[in-house]
């Protein structure tokens, strides 16, 4: 486990300073910088897309991807290059989450898997996403937190647990 949480350790001390006491001041930093929208505008190309971030608890941009028939959601992180692009659904699942070499991928989701790897940003799939990680966060203190907390947002469950 520890070799696992290694590969993300730089970016999150570089981030949050302190992974026993999280200082969270890049997170309006990033948020005006606005890091992704080269990328958002590229993608808007293939498919309407929409903001939707709004927690508080939220280190990442959120958006809705809207095909002809599908939605989907892309998480980009404000703590580094990482993502997570999911296909929705009335209930998510582990299965809907995506990324390269996944089974199955429709054209739309390889086009913007490709996209996301042009600007070496990397999709996280469910076993990254469930690393444990030793950070002192808020809403997922009493559990342990995951990678998903410390990149995403620090909910007190994962994704495809609600």
């Amino acid at each position: 486990m520890e070799q696992q949480f290694f590969a993300y350790k730089e970016y999150l001390r570089s981030a949050y300073k302190s992974l026993e006491q999280p200082d969270f001041s890049f997170v309006k930093r990033v948020f005006n910088a606005r890091p992704y929208e080269p990328l958002i505008r590229k993608m808007r190309d293939y498919a309407a897309i929409e903001e939707c971030t709004h927690s508080e608890d939220d280190v990442c941009f959120s958006y809705f991807l809207k095909g002809r028939t599908n939605l989907w959601k892309l998480d980009l992180s404000l703590v580094g290059p990482f993502a997570i692009f999911v296909r929705l659904r009335s209930r998510i699942a582990e299965e809907d989450f995506l990324y390269p070499g996944k089974v199955n991928l429709a054209d739309f989701e390889t086009k913007i898997i490709n996209m996301l790897n042009q600007y070496n940003i990397r999709l996280l799939t469910s076993l990254d996403l469930s690393i444990e990680v030793p950070i002192g966060l808020y809403s997922s203190a009493k559990e342990k937190p995951r990678l998903y907390n410390a990149l995403f947002s620090d909910s007190e469950k994962l994704p495809w647990e609600n």
